[in-house]
């Protein structure tokens, strides 16, 4: 027997990510587009329908993936070649397709030519893809996963009250549009969700507390399913939603003024949430369908595992499709085999783990986007969707120690952005060759400003970003433009 408390907790737990109803003040919804900066919108057919992101948890190294500069490094132990050319063309010979290690891909900000490394081979079999691609160089100055992590899923530093992940302002935005159920998601493995702040793409700072993103963790699936049942009031189900619609409307008609206007209650908005989707947990559960839920085996390098990674592209993909699906997925991301320090975090043997989790993700995400003439209703359309690519940070130019491994380095990391407005393959920004710094970047910000842009929502409404967090930011619309351009849209 579930306990009543246990069971309208974990109802509240999950309900919260339900952004329901409309806002109790006429006003228009949160994130629309002001009409004297109308012209800097992006334009309908451009916009992205949803997001996908895929979130790289402990950090992504470029100069193997999405940053490659051809012989960058080769013969100085540095970049693709960190660990010597003998080892990096065996390790390639047991993973990747063969032929050249790295693909020619675009110039950079600087006029670099810039090459795809080989642990992302999986795209290159992809040309579809690959021409909706655009990388964007990113930078900061927070080495630990503790706060580097928060600053990239929200574009906050630690601790600031206004600190809120993408989900709350993306769900916020179309909920207020109107329609009911959850618009954001969180997926993630469920070992890693209480380490290094990765719960803070769950924040919603000053959002409402019902813009809360659904949180999935793959782990405890079961429980969710179980939950989403709602056994404990099976046999009296339609009169325990009259008893709770008449608390609810006791509550609300004590927050009337005497002339019956009603007064602002957030808390009594987040129960209206929680109330909705408690209702409509029959909907809420077809977005885990049976056929997505098997823990499959997934193979790189001539290794296989039960891949976590397949069955998160697989949940998250699916909210994401169809007529009523999210806005939103984060689907956080620990690889095939998370390394000893946790998901992609190299800090020793960067060469065994890298070619393994890095392609093996790379080839689940694009397993879950239809090619050219395919039309599998659980995949995604890159018209449709944008997917982005993020993480906490790069890695070193160079080993760290003894240990085989590449260090954190927020000095240069990388974004990929994939579909949406992208409409051909570009970098934006550029690495300084003998630093390995950026030399031109965005900001975590800035990477959050544009998803919310190539959305169509306007990220300076009150509760979201302000202008002078990009870069240009002097003005509004100098902070449009700096968006627009990092998404490449003239």
């Amino acid at each position: 027997m579930i306990r009543r408390r246990a069971l309208l907790g974990g109802a509240a737990a999950l309900a919260s990510a339900a952004l329901v109803g409309a806002p109790r003040r006429a006003r228009a919804a949160w994130g629309t587009w002001p009409e004297e900066h109308g012209d800097l919108a992006i334009p309908p057919e451009r916009q992205a329908g949803r997001v996908l992101e895929l979130y790289m948890y402990g950090g992504l190294c470029p100069w193997d993936t999405f940053y490659c500069g051809p012989g960058w490094g080769e013969g100085e132990g540095r970049y693709l070649h960190a660990f010597g050319e003998a080892a990096l063309a065996e390790r390639w010979g047991a993973c990747g397709p063969g032929g050249a290690l790295s693909r020619p891909f675009a110039e950079d900000g600087a006029g670099a030519a810039i090459d795809l490394g080989p642990w992302t081979w999986p795209l290159w079999q992809r040309p579809d893809v690959l021409a909706r691609t655009r990388v964007i160089v990113t930078r900061h100055d927070q080495f630990p996963h503790s706060t580097a992590v928060p600053l990239c899923l929200t574009g906050a530093r630690l601790g600031r009250p206004g600190l809120a992940g993408g989900g709350a302002m993306i769900g916020r935005h179309f909920a207020e549009l109107g329609g009911g159920g959850p618009r954001a998601m969180v997926v993630h493995p469920g070992d890693i969700a209480r380490l290094d702040n990765v719960q803070s793409a769950l924040a919603v700072g000053p959002h409402p507390s019902a813009s809360r993103p659904l949180e999935v963790a793959l782990s405890r699936l079961p429980h969710l399913l179980g939950l989403l049942d709602r056994p404990a009031t099976a046999d009296a189900r339609a009169a325990h939603d009259a008893a709770l619609s008449a608390l609810g409307a006791r509550m609300e008609a004590r927050l009337r003024r005497p002339d019956g206007v009603a007064l602002a209650a957030p808390e009594l908005d987040a129960w209206a949430a929680v109330d909705a989707v408690r209702r409509d947990a029959d909907a809420l559960a077809g977005l885990f369908a049976p056929e997505l839920l098997g823990l499959g085996v997934g193979e790189a390098c001539g290794e296989s595992d039960l891949s976590i990674t397949g069955i998160g592209a697989r949940v998250a993909a699916h909210a994401l499709a169809g007529p009523e699906a999210l806005r939103y997925a984060l689907w956080v991301d620990a690889g095939l085999r998370p390394t000893l320090d946790g998901g992609h975090d190299t800090h020793r043997d960067h060469l065994v783990s890298a070619p393994r989790n890095y392609a093996h993700t790379l080839a689940t995400l694009v397993g879950r986007i239809n090619a050219p003439g395919e039309a599998d209703p659980n995949k995604l359309d890159l018209d449709d969707a944008m997917i982005a690519i993020t993480s906490e940070f790069g890695r070193t130019p160079a080993r760290e120690d003894e240990r085989e491994g590449l260090g954190h380095w927020p000095a240069a990391g990388v974004t990929v952005l994939i579909g949406g407005p992208i409409d051909r393959p570009a970098i934006a920004g550029a690495v300084d060759r003998a630093s390995g710094a950026a030399s031109a970047w965005a900001s975590p910000a800035e990477v959050r400003m544009a998803i919310l842009l190539a959305l169509g929502i306007f990220p300076f409404d009150r509760d979201g970003f302000v202008a002078s967090e990009a870069q240009g930011g002097d003005s509004v619309r100098g902070a449009l433009l700096r968006l627009r351009a990092l998404l490449g849209v003239g």
